[in-house]
């Protein structure tokens, strides 16, 4: 199991505190035709709203070097939005970014035009705060 990011509990915290049930964390995702081919993907959460509505939240706090980091999350956010379509499950996947992260790297020109290119579902959070700011689109 991979270790969780950084802000996974207070992402957890924030969803908590806006009414979501968390269904489950470090949830896997299993795709392969063998056992030889078979892998496991781990999606940090899965949460239900009051409503109803589930989603799937990748958690990534990107305290590093903005841009290595946007590369990695937009590489493993297309893998398991490929890897959930394939297996035709019909959730959708969520990155959680801190308030900091949205402000920094995803207004520059180059997270403008990856989150246009790719259609990448945020939810922005204030780590502080712990609060959820927005979701883009709305779940």
């Amino acid at each position: 199991m991979p270790a969780k990011d950084i802000d996974h509990d207070i992402v957890v915290h924030c969803l908590k505190q806006s009414g979501w049930t968390i269904l489950a964390e470090q949830n896997y995702i299993s795709i392969g035709d063998s056992s030889e081919s078979h892998r496991r993907l781990y999606i940090d959460i899965q949460a239900q709203s009051h409503n109803g509505k589930i989603v799937l939240i990748e958690v990534k706090a990107l305290d590093r070097s903005p841009v290595h980091q946007l590369m990695e999350l937009l590489g493993q956010y297309l893998v398991y939005r490929a890897a959930l379509d394939y297996l035709e499950i019909d959730v959708p996947l969520y990155v959680a970014v801190p308030v900091t992260a949205y402000q920094g790297i995803f207004s520059h020109i180059l997270g403008q035009q990856i989150m246009q290119q790719h259609a990448l579902p945020l939810m922005i959070y204030d780590p502080v705060q712990e609060a959820i700011l927005q979701w883009m689109p709305q779940p």
